[in-house]
């Protein structure tokens, strides 16, 4: 529940609690069901969804299990469905009376037509902490992998990745991870692998997803790794993988601050790992 309130001294008004906007969450299985607020530049407001999806019964492939009854295990429900606010980041524009606007720019028509209007990013799993630049407004984020056995360029297909949203856009979960790598169809019926899913024009077939079926073109990530070392990315080391992301620094944006980092860090963008 994104809610606003007064804040009075050092005091928060309780009573002045009015709901902006409530997201469905289901709690019969874990996880991923937190987010993050923060303003932009343009005093936009960005909120983050996890998909609130099941990944524990996933058999060494990501949750897309379309049998009956296993709805809370399919993430095609969730952060591929253009229909539902789960496995996204949100941009609201708050309006003074406690309402909110949709501005200009976001992924879906304001008619909601495609998709949910709110909607900026979608084709999230995780995305619980992130920053935006303070000048550009660009987005940046860390989606938490899965574990699966697909082979993958490098491993397994299981990265973590650094996001960057210079606009609006689908960022691939739970179809592809890393550079646009393909997760087969998996069949949790016949246990059978099916074709893999297809960047340039991603489709939502599943009985559970209630928005469109193409889905825009799949996002890479700008940054990803998996828990050995990567070639591409050889600095980011090796180890646990629950990748963050921002903020961006800009020196002159703390003139007055008792410490500072050195010049060197000016415009650069800090990214870490919470393991």
């Amino acid at each position: 529940r994104l809610s606003r309130m007064e804040f009075r001294g050092e005091q928060l008004i309780m009573a002045s609690e009015r709901t902006i906007l409530e997201i469905p969450t289901q709690r019969i299985y874990c996880c991923h069901s937190a987010g993050y607020i923060s303003f932009g530049p343009d005093g936009l407001l960005y909120l983050s969804t996890g998909d609130n999806t099941n990944a524990e019964e996933t058999e060494g492939y990501v949750p897309i299990d379309e049998r009956p009854g296993r709805k809370l295990s399919d993430d095609q429900a969730t952060a591929a469905n253009t229909n539902d606010l789960r496995g996204k980041i949100l941009r609201i524009k708050p309006e003074p009376d406690g309402s909110y606007s949709i501005p200009d720019g976001n992924l879906f028509p304001k008619d909601g037509s495609q998709g949910l209007p709110e909607i900026y990013v979608m084709g999230c799993r995780n995305p619980y902490r992130f920053s935006v630049d303070p000048k550009n407004g660009f987005l940046y984020w860390g989606d938490v992998g899965p574990d699966t056995k697909v082979q993958a360029s490098e491993g397994t297909l299981s990265f973590d990745e650094i996001n960057q949203a210079r606009g609006p856009g689908f960022f691939g979960w739970p179809y592809f991870l890393g550079e646009n790598e393909a997760f087969p169809h998996y069949d949790f019926a016949s246990k059978k692998e099916g074709p893999k899913f297809n960047p340039e024009r991603p489709m939502n077939e599943s009985p559970n997803n209630t928005g469109i079926k193409e889905l825009p073109p799949a996002q890479p990530a700008m940054i990803w790794y998996g828990n050995g070392s990567s070639t591409r990315f050889p600095l980011v080391g090796k180890g646990g993988q629950s990748a963050m992301a921002g903020p961006v620094y800009y020196s002159d944006l703390f003139q007055s601050a008792p410490y500072r980092l050195s010049r060197y860090y000016d415009g650069k963008l800090f990214i870490y790992d919470w393991v």
